[in-house]
């Protein structure tokens, strides 16, 4: 490739400036909002993945050691069984699954009201952002020399 095609895919030239920023408040429905689309889907990949093991587990005969070994460690009767159905144990996973989800969605939700009301006492998170800023290489100054040989 020549010089000419490089230059024009080359990105503009920019420079880089600091600027301050102040995180003051979350809004609380955003955050209950966002949060539970979030805890939703990991609540679905929860299920999911306990559906897999379920399934892994029973093929592979585990759930008749596991009831053994309780059996032996009297957790259970030895004509009982911890494992029921596989149905049983899709059903408390989701319940499991549903108040993790509601329960995550509260937890943020309070945090942001909370975060909100001690921002407003101490004024909030600072932080600094570089940005880029693009250069604007039409416009010369007229006052300006370039230097010529080092001087």
């Amino acid at each position: 490739m020549t010089e000419a095609r490089l230059g024009a895919w080359s990105a503009p030239p920019t420079t880089q400036r600091r600027v301050r920023r102040i995180l003051r408040k979350f809004d609380p429905w955003t955050v209950m909002k966002v949060s539970a689309v979030l805890s939703a889907l990991a609540a679905l990949g929860l299920v999911l993945l306990s559906v897999m093991l379920w399934a892994a587990i029973s093929r592979l005969g585990l759930v008749s050691a596991f009831d053994e070994a309780a059996a032996r460690v009297a957790l259970i009767d030895p004509d009982e069984s911890l494992f029921k159905t596989g149905g049983e144990y899709l059903r408390g996973m989701i319940l499991l699954a549903a108040s993790w989800m509601a329960v995550t969605t509260a937890t943020l939700t309070v945090g942001a009201v909370l975060y909100n009301l001690l921002a407003d006492l101490v004024g909030g998170i600072e932080f600094t952002v570089l940005e880029e800023v693009p250069v604007d290489t039409s416009r010369h100054d007229a006052g300006r020399r370039p230097l010529v040989g080092g001087m």
